[in-house]
């Protein structure tokens, strides 16, 4: 018995055409936006760097920020990095202990 839902077939073709319409892109949005100048070429970047000389890169080196000046101590030394050497550790203690009171004796792991 084949049975019918005209209700559903406004519904469907309402979807379908949402889903063609997503799928093609505007041609508002399609095109391409102003450009800017190109860059200059390889032979300007070069004399423009040998005009401003060596100062300027020595400028533009960033400097380390002062350790004291951050106020910060060593990771380790936190409480949050103590707290992760604890839970590291308990969790190897853990690993180490189940791997040498496993209750699974296989004949392979004996002769290995």
């Amino acid at each position: 018995m084949k049975r019918q839902f005209p209700q559903w077939r406004p519904l469907g073709r309402v979807v379908a055409l949402a889903l063609i319409l997503a799928a093609i892109p505007l041609p508002c949005l399609a095109g391409e936006p102003d450009k800017a100048a190109p860059p200059p070429g390889l032979k300007a970047s070069i004399a423009r760097a040998a005009a401003t000389g060596s100062t300027a890169l020595e400028q533009a080196k960033p400097t380390a920020p002062d350790r004291a000046k951050l106020g910060s101590t060593s990771f380790f030394k936190s409480p949050a990095g103590i707290a992760t050497l604890v839970v590291v550790a308990l969790g190897t203690g853990f690993a180490i202990y189940t791997a040498k009171h496993d209750r699974i004796h296989s004949v392979i792991r004996a002769t290995q």
